[in-house]
């Protein structure tokens, strides 16, 4: 039995098992959408890996504790600076008592009391890290005399009205802490590259570190609940004039508003494409059931690829769940066609079942063919190396096949045996009318369209308008963010604050650390001294040497600790101090006698910092989880937006013998911008190859290849003039959509040239699937572009730009395959309109 009558066969005389066939699909699917559902709101997956500066985002996102750090601002108007002021230490101790907030930065640690005690608590670690010759003018400052003659210099200073003798009394008595923390503060510059308040005195920051257990899209979305109902509560407090904003961003804002944004996604897209894809199907054939059986078929295949995917991945992300919409876009296709053809057979006379196998006979080819295209097309996506497309890719391409082999087969089970003759209506009456006109008079049709198209290939490919490329952060935030809000509100009022590049060290052991620090603090020193960078900043001072220590220590023995505690001690009763006020004092002698000692061990300095510290964010945006992997920040003259600034970095910043790995949001932005040029020509040009060849074998005609070639061409131009007219950027992943263009719109050239290779009567076959294929083309359109709906600017652009290539890619298959066709073989045209409809030898 030819596979046609056993598929007709199947849907028509065993009704029950094919339900039973559906139900299980159905089942398996809907169990495994249960059990293993997890979205993925990673937007770095999105990003192609293989690219040393993807990877290097994805290492600091994932083991730096900074990607934990929410960052508050409070803005007001001009009028209200004072008020701020006032206001600004009252939010910091309202973050301070909040249950989710570990600690806060409200200030530079250095100009706090509290920041200078953590300090001197580590001054032992950090004095015997000294190189050796500053430790021996260091430590040369402990002997008896030398601290006799500075408590007398203070006293007399005192005694003349100084205040900065007290200052150095309470923090430093000895003279030995300020050279021990020098390195380590040079580093500590948080209001040079970050300052902490607006040039006007308008706007506040604050960093804080939360205590979120885990980065999930839960954990993220329970804390931006609590911190929201926080700001809410924080503006009450205020007094000015004009009104407080309480802004906040951070990776965990953004993670949240990501997870809600992708449900708001599925549930818009799928919706709006279920509206508008069902409303062509109506207007199309004015029928209920097969409506209902379209969107059946279409939701199986959702299940079912969504299960398989997630069989596949694990996982879903956010550009993912635009995959449904996509799929009813396209897989209504299959509907329209094969109903179409289905009806036509039902009006020439045959039966329920043989017009079924009629329907699958004669368009079975060309929805194999169709949708191996259109799946070819996604799995191209797997070329781009990005988790995410690889995953939107693979699901459509078995949502595609799935769809094809559906709508052959579940989609005639709502299909009722008893016939409803189509009333002709002005859509049909409209193309076919269109269809014998064009046929007579091909010229006519092609002197109005070519002209067109040759217009806009010429915009397309002229350097003027200019394709607009966008290679910004904003091109991957959702839409209408707030977390978005606040960091464009804080670049805007505080333009120096733009994000430095990052290079990060993974060292085998402590003393490589140091020694590959202390060569890329050098050579970036001499950088910045050069004017090639604006600053830097390493962990440098941090990272600890094991042969100084032990050099240094061995020197330390050689002080007399003993005759220098006694030399303090009566040097203070001397002077009249108070012996409570140099507290510190001793307690850094007692600290050297203990490391002095042959045998004893260092305290870590993490351990001698208290977790409530500001010094902390200091540490964390250098160090990771696992000490061997820190990072450094070189903030260059001007924010980092072009190629020519990328390579300079790349050129400049790396460190012979030092594996430095480049990375830093801005910095990756720019890096990938020549691999999204890449896949904007050549997999689009090797998708167009891979096109072409299938084409010649599926016709076999080079007439007839050339002429939907050059449809695909100009459809292909068509869409660059309009965007560049419409002013519709591409950016980093958006430049995906021509290859799907070119696999979605080859379809439709498909479909009329294979019938046209056939035909015997114009009206009956042509006109007949004309119609079809503008439903359909209308139907994908509709698809598309509801996914303008999404908030996730990636997911829309990528609709946006698909629906106008595949609106144009239908245009010139109407407006310029056709009437190209039939002026090519106009006797053949001629012979086949004289023909009688039993004639009539389908493809």
């Amino acid at each position: 039995m030819p596979l046609h009558q056993a598929i007709s066969h199947l849907v028509t005389r065993r009704r029950g098992l094919m339900w039973l066939i559906v139900a299980l699909l159905a089942g398996i699917s809907i169990f495994v959408l249960v059990t293993r559902m997890k979205l993925d709101s990673e937007v770095l997956n999105l990003l192609p890996s293989g690219f040393e500066s993807v990877e290097g985002l994805k290492v600091y996102n994932r083991d730096f504790a900074q990607v934990r750090e929410l960052t508050f601002a409070l803005s007001v108007q001009p009028g209200d600076v004072e008020e701020l002021e006032e206001f600004a230490p009252e939010f910091a101790e309202m973050l301070r008592q909040q249950p989710w907030c570990a600690r806060v930065l409200a200030g530079s640690p250095l100009e706090t009391p509290e920041g200078m005690r953590d300090l001197q608590g580590m001054a032992v670690p950090l004095l015997l890290n000294l190189d050796p010759p500053a430790f021996h003018e260091t430590i040369a400052l402990l002997q008896p005399e030398r601290i006799r003659e500075r408590l007398q210099r203070l006293r007399e200073e005192i005694e003349a009205g100084s205040p900065r003798p007290q200052f150095e009394l309470e923090l430093d008595p000895l003279g030995v802490i300020a050279p021990a923390l020098r390195p380590f503060a040079e580093n500590a510059t948080v209001e040079d590259d970050q300052p902490l308040a607006s040039p006007d005195g308008t706007l506040r920051i604050f960093m804080v570190v939360t205590n979120q257990p885990t980065l999930s899209a839960f954990d993220s979305h329970r804390l931006m609940e609590a911190v929201n109902a926080f700001r809410v509560e924080a503006q009450k407090g205020w007094e000015g004039a004009g009104p407080l904003e309480v802004l906040v961003t951070g990776r965990s804002a953004y993670v949240a508003e990501i997870s809600l944004s992708m449900r708001h996604d599925i549930i818009v897209t799928v919706i709006g494409s279920i509206v508008l894809v069902g409303g062509v199907f109506f207007i199309g054939f004015h029928r209920w059931l097969p409506l209902i059986g379209m969107g059946f078929s279409l939701l199986l295949c959702c299940l079912v690829a969504l299960a398989a995917g997630l069989l596949i991945f694990g996982e879903l992300n956010m550009v993912t769940v635009g995959f449904c919409a996509i799929l009813i876009g396209l897989g209504v296709d299959f509907a329209i066609l094969i109903f179409g053809k289905y009806q036509q057979a039902r009006d020439d006379g045959f039966d329920h079942t043989a017009a079924v196998g009629e329907a699958v006979r004669n368009l079975g080819r060309a929805i194999f063919f169709g949708a191996l295209t259109t799946a070819v097309g996604f799995l191209a996506l797997l070329l781009a190396n990005s988790p995410g497309f690889t995953q939107l890719g693979v699901l459509i391409a078995i949502g595609i096949f799935l769809a094809g082999l559906f709508m052959m087969t579940v989609f005639f089970l709502f299909v009722p045996a008893i016939n409803v003759r189509e009333r002709r209506h002005w859509l049909f009456s409209a193309v076919k009318n269109y269809v014998v006109w064009t046929v007579r008079k091909p010229a006519i049709m092609l002197w109005i369209f070519v002209p067109v198209l040759l217009l806009l290939t010429a915009i397309a490919i002229s350097p003027w308008p200019p394709l607009i490329f966008d290679a910004s952060t904003r091109s991957m935030e959702p839409k209408e963010s707030d977390a978005g809000h606040a960091l464009h509100t804080i670049m805007n009022k505080m333009p120096e604050r733009w994000e430095p590049a990052i290079g990060i060290v993974r060292s085998e052991n402590v003393q490589q650390l140091h020694d590959q620090w202390q060569k890329v603090a050098a050579h970036w020193g001499a950088l910045q001294q050069a004017g090639k960078i604006r600053s830097f900043s390493t962990p440098a001072a941090l990272a600890l040497s094991p042969r100084r220590l032990e050099a240094n220590r061995t020197s330390l023995g050689a002080v007399d600790l003993a005759a220098a505690r006694q030399a303090l001690e009566t040097a203070v009763a001397e002077e009249g101090f108070s012996a409570e006020s140099f507290a510190p004092g001793f307690a850094l002698l007692d600290g050297l006698a203990v490391a002095a000692q042959p045998g004893s061990e260092l305290p870590d300095w993490r351990t001698l910092l208290p977790k409530s510290s500001s010094w902390w964010f200091l540490v964390d945006r250098y160090f990771s989880h696992d000490p061997l992997l820190t990072t450094g920040f070189v903030t260059t003259h001007a924010p980092i937006t072009t190629q020519a600034q990328n390579e300079m970095l790349e050129r400049e910043m790396p460190v012979e013998g030092v594996p430095l790995t480049l990375s830093g949001w801005s910095f990756t932005l720019a890096d990938l911008v020549p691999w999204s040029q890449r896949q904007l020509i050549v997999i689009s040009a090797l998708m167009a190859i891979f096109e072409a060849g299938l084409l010649a074998l599926l016709y076999r005609d080079w007439r007839l290849w050339l002429i939907q070639v050059l449809s695909l061409a100009f459809a292909v131009t068509a869409m660059i003039a309009s965007m560049k007219l419409l002013a519709i950027p591409l950016n980093l992943l958006n430049v995906l959509a021509f290859r799907l263009v070119l696999a979605v719109g080859v379809d439709y050239g498909i479909y009329v040239l294979l019938v046209w290779q056939k035909a015997r009567e114009v009206e009956h076959d042509v006109a007949g699937v004309i119609k079809p294929v503008i439903l359909a083309g209308l139907t994908a359109i509709a698809g598309f572009g509801s996914l303008g709906l999404a908030n996730n600017p990636t997911l829309a652009g990528l609709g946006i730009a698909c629906a106008l290539g595949i609106f144009w890619s239908l245009a010139c298959t109407v407006f310029f395959t056709l009437p190209a066709t039939a002026a090519w073989e106009p006797k053949a045209w001629r012979e086949a309109s004289g023909r009688r409809p039993e004639e009539m030898e389908d493809v």
